[in-house]
């Protein structure tokens, strides 16, 4: 088994203590919160004993002997987090976004580089079967060419805390998954986004938490996506709703369904394939066979600077009203 130091138990760190607790592969070393709460809590359902709950991550790793480290602090508190544990030795996954900014998203990479340490993101969305199955139904050329996709995503969440109090909650703390699947599904990078963001009248957020925008992808198909985290009525799935078409015919996604549609007015149901695993579960994994073989996640760090850039290009865009180039911002 290998040993893991989880830092941040609250919340959806929560769930992550569960998922390693039912892991066959690896075993909570050591919990770390600043919350003493959290800590208590987490310690309690997982029988945690004292002596390897912490409130710092520097105590944790200066005590307990681990292999890994999983970082489901706050964006903003990433960087440190990351480093302390590269520096130490430890292999780290941590959830997305991979940090508060570009500029601290490149030390992280950075960092794991010179340490020669495994960094991987939880880009958690991609390993699930809608997702999968739309890949596969691409790469197996039924859709035919593909020419654009349109994306819809309405949710209303009153989270509290930081994200209401960012200045781009919706682009910055969660369109990272919509654009992470887009690089997924097509299997290519972004080349370039334009956006106008909104603030709606009702916008319970200090910053604007909606945005229309147009993304380009390196192979040339466009995608259209409205994002909203301010719907007052009738939500979407987390995934949004998704439609993609194709020289063959349009792939639709609503409410985490497939539908195949060749002619106007009829459409078949699409099975979608079994996953074993999914999600934080396939992740852990993922994250055990990258430590084992020494292959490079698929969504590790370095490869996920195109994700994360994408949603500061579409706040620049946004911004300036133009048109940016996501390696404007990678340089």
């Amino acid at each position: 088994m290998k040993r893991i130091i989880q830092v941040g138990v609250g919340g959806m760190g929560m769930g992550w203590t569960d998922r390693i607790s039912e892991s066959t592969e690896w075993e909570a070393a050591a919990y770390v919160d600043v919350n003493v709460a959290n800590l208590k809590a987490a310690a309690k359902r997982h029988d945690m004993p004292k002596s390897r709950c912490f409130g710092t991550v520097e105590e944790a790793l200066g005590r307990v002997k681990a292999d890994a480290l999983l970082d489901v602090t706050p964006q903003q508190f990433r960087r440190g987090v990351c480093e302390a544990a590269f520096k130490a030795g430890l292999d780290v996954m941590s959830e997305k976004p991979l940090a508060d900014s570009l500029k601290n998203a490149k030390v992280i990479v950075a960092c794991a580089a010179k340490c020669k340490r495994t960094y991987m993101v939880a880009q958690n969305y991609r390993y699930q079967p809608v997702v999968q199955t739309i890949k596969r139904f691409i790469a197996g050329e039924r859709l035919g060419a593909v020419g654009y996709a349109g994306v819809n995503f309405h949710k209303g969440p009153h989270f509290g805390g930081y994200r209401e109090a960012m200045a781009y909650p919706l682009v910055l703390d969660m369109s990272i998954h919509h654009v992470d699947m887009m690089r997924c599904i097509f299997d290519t990078d972004i080349a370039s986004v334009a956006a106008v963001s909104t603030g709606a009248p009702w916008n319970w957020n200090k910053g604007e938490a909606t945005i229309m925008a147009q993304l380009e992808l390196a192979n040339g198909i466009v995608v259209n996506y409205f994002g909203s985290w301010v719907a007052t009525g009738w939500e979407t799935p987390w995934n949004a709703h998704w439609r993609l078409d194709g020289a063959k015919g349009v792939l639709l996604c609503e409410f985490d369904k497939l539908a195949f549609s060749e002619t106007p007015g009829r459409k078949r149901a699409v099975p979608l394939v079994k996953c074993p695993v999914i999600h934080q579960a396939y992740l852990l994994e993922a994250f055990g066979r990258a430590l084992d073989t020494g292959v490079e996640p698929e969504t590790s760090g370095r490869r996920n600077l195109n994700s994360l850039a994408t949603t500061y290009a579409l706040v620049r865009a946004a911004q300036e009203g133009r048109r940016v180039q996501v390696s404007e911002l990678l340089r």
